[in-house]
């Protein structure tokens, strides 16, 4: 808004005011002899506004009060007279107008220097930013500030309209036109990153911002923009997305490695437990091959000692005394045996290895329910089995230490694909996570998990304070492929059937003995040539060779050992009683677990027991197995 000037002003501008009316005056005379009197004011308008414009209103109001004066003093009849009231009404009526005059006048040069002063205070403001100021009309460039010309070192007539383009690089001058064209026909804002040539030759990154001009009617009449510098801000940009690309490479470097890494380490924790299981096995194998072997053929030595020593008391004393010390070392080379590498896992596949697990949690009082929903004949390589079973142990083992519970469930599902063996029990519960962080036995929590995942598989544990705990162990089922476990062969009636005659009353029984070990064959033999009725004649180490003598000697009956190489006693049983349904088959075994003996009594054997109960049994189960086989022929 403008404010009025104050109308006490100084004597120069009313001498100003008095100047002009008198040179009004001078002009009306000078015009007499053309216009006459007929328009005495009209000079004095001119005094009035020049005063009002120059020198204030204060000043144009004393000379409209001056010029009236002077018009009807001058130049309304009567001549050189103020006296008379018809010069009232032109008087007061021009000092109306004069004044009205003078105090537009005034306002618009208010208005005026206001403009100007706001005009400078814009250049002022636009030359010291420190960015490219311009306008913008419907022919080019109106206006540009001390900086866009100093950037440039160029003159605000060499840009005029649209030559300042010349200085837009030329790889980015048609995309700076065309965006700033459309621009303009879409009459909205613009934008846009271009190269701008220095004063030095120098192309700098620039961003140029353009706000449309409107009119107060609306009309579009250009732009107002700014042009800033984003030369360091781009190489900023650069340097940054490079070093984010050069980061991004090194995560994915590092990640490679890592992956890497933990693969590597998984396929060492594989083999790691695999050679542990190799050499458990082995230990297993060396312990039941000779050291039980010797055992057994210890008992047998002393069940001889026992019968010559009879009725010298004190031989009978010290024979039993180590005859129950050779029993305790075969219970305990068992339990080794089984805890080092248990034989029904190989034997009988997993199934039948988890049952005979949970019966040996009844040591730890903790009663384990097998549910097995898959078939008995899973096609499980040797490491995928081992790995679950010794899983399924170490779980087991955790809940009998800590779940403070007594019983305990394995659930082993096939379903979309997927092997699950699940171990759940209803204890107190734990912390997963500390769990797998400090690993609570030698397996633990987290090399499980690690060796699933080395195996292709996955691996839950869900626990809760109060709830009891439920892990999950998961095998892709197509993953789960290898040849099939070694376990009960189904004996058939297919096959040829030689003619036989069953053994009678008091006749010589022809006996074959099968077992892998000389020394065992040797204490067979010795305990058996003691009776007149029976008759060692033939001896064989394999399965494979108990088969083909068999064929040719046709025994009785065959002492069969069920561990044996090339083939075993159950797959050997199942061929001769297929072939030669007379001969009868007493297996015996070092291990005489529930397993082999169900397994060689579907072979078709008549007995199994243990290779040191023969000492006291063997006899008597022979003679039970002939009685049973006249019975049944007679």
């Amino acid at each position: 808004m403008t404010t009025q000037r104050s109308i006490l002003v100084s004597l120069h501008d009313y001498l100003f005011g008095i100047g002009c009316v008198l040179i009004a005056a001078v002009v009306r005379v000078v015009l007499l002899p053309w216009v006459g009197l007929d328009v005495p004011f009209i000079t004095f308008f001119v005094a009035v506004s020049a005063t009002a414009w120059y020198r204030g209103l204060g000043p144009a109001l004393f000379a409209s009060l001056l010029s009236a004066l002077l018009a009807v003093y001058l130049f309304l009849p009567p001549l050189w007279s103020l006296q008379g009231s018809h010069h009232l009404i032109p008087a007061t009526l021009f000092c109306a107008e004069a004044m009205a005059l003078a105090y537009l006048t005034d306002l618009l040069h208010q208005h005026q220097r206001e403009l100007g002063e706001s005009e400078e205070r814009f250049r002022t403001l636009a030359d010291s930013a420190p960015a490219l100021i311009w306008v913008n009309g419907l022919e080019g460039c109106q206006y540009v500030n001390r900086g866009y010309l100093e950037f440039l070192g160029v003159d605000i007539s060499d840009i005029q309209g649209y030559d300042w383009v010349q200085f837009v690089h030329p790889d980015d001058r048609e995309q700076y036109i065309a965006a700033y064209q459309y621009a303009v026909g879409q009459q909205e804002t613009f934008h846009a990153e271009f190269r701008f040539r220095r004063h030095d030759g120098v192309y700098r990154w620039m961003r140029s911002v353009g706000k449309p001009r409107y009119t107060t009617d609306g009309s579009w009449v250009g732009y107002a923009g700014l042009t800033s510098d984003i030369t360091e801000q781009r190489e900023m940009q650069l340097n940054l997305q490079s070093f984010t690309e050069e980061l991004e490479r090194q995560v994915d470097t590092r990640t490679a490695d890592l992956v890497d890494s933990q693969r590597r380490l998984r396929e060492l924790a594989t083999e790691l437990n695999l050679a542990e299981q190799r050499e458990r096995k082995r230990l297993a194998t060396e312990l039941h091959d000779h050291l039980q072997q010797i055992l057994v053929v210890g008992k047998m030595a002393i069940g001889q000692g026992k019968r010559a020593a009879t009725g010298v008391p004190q031989c009978e004393q010290a024979l039993q005394k180590v005859d129950d010390l050779l029993s305790d070392a075969l219970a305990y080379s068992r339990t080794l045996v089984a805890e080092l590498s248990p034989s029904v896992l190989h034997e009988f596949g997993l199934p039948a290895a988890l049952r005979w697990l949970g019966e040996q949690m009844k040591r730890f009082e903790l009663t384990v329910t097998v549910q097995i929903q898959t078939p008995e004949e899973l096609r499980l390589s040797e490491n995928q089995a081992i790995l679950l079973f010794q899983s399924t142990r170490e779980l087991l083992i955790n809940t009998a230490k800590h779940a403070e519970t007594k019983e305990a469930i394995i659930r082993v599902t096939q379903e979309d694909g997927t092997l699950r063996l699940i171990v759940q029990d209803q204890g107190i519960g734990f912390d997963p996570t500390v769990a797998q962080q400090s690993g609570s036995t030698k397996f633990g929590l987290l090399s499980i998990r690690e060796r699933m995942y080395a195996m292709g598989g996955r691996w839950e544990i869900h626990s809760a304070s109060g709830k009891g705990t439920t892990a999950i162990l998961s095998l892709p089922y197509e993953s789960v492929s290898g040849p099939v476990e070694k376990g009960i062969v189904a004996s058939s009636n297919a096959g040829i059937v030689m003619n036989g005659h069953p053994v009678q009353a008091g006749a010589i029984c022809r006996i074959l003995l099968v077992d892998d070990h000389v020394m065992v064959r040797q204490g067979l033999k010795s305990l058996l040539d003691a009776y007149p009725d029976l008759q060692v004649v033939g001896e064989a180490d394999n399965g494979q060779d108990a088969v083909d003598l068999a064929a040719r000697l046709q025994p009785s009956i065959i002492l069969m050992d069920i561990n044996m190489p090339k083939m075993n006693g159950i797959e050997a049983t199942t061929r001769i009683k297929t072939r030669w349904p007379q001969i009868l088959v007493i297996g015996l075994s070092v291990n005489a677990s529930e397993d082999n003996a169900g397994a060689m009594k579907q072979a078709g054997a008549t007995r199994i027991m243990t290779k040191e109960a023969a000492v006291d049994e063997l006899y008597g189960a022979i003679q039970e197995a002939l009685k049973v086989s006249v019975s049944a022929s007679s």
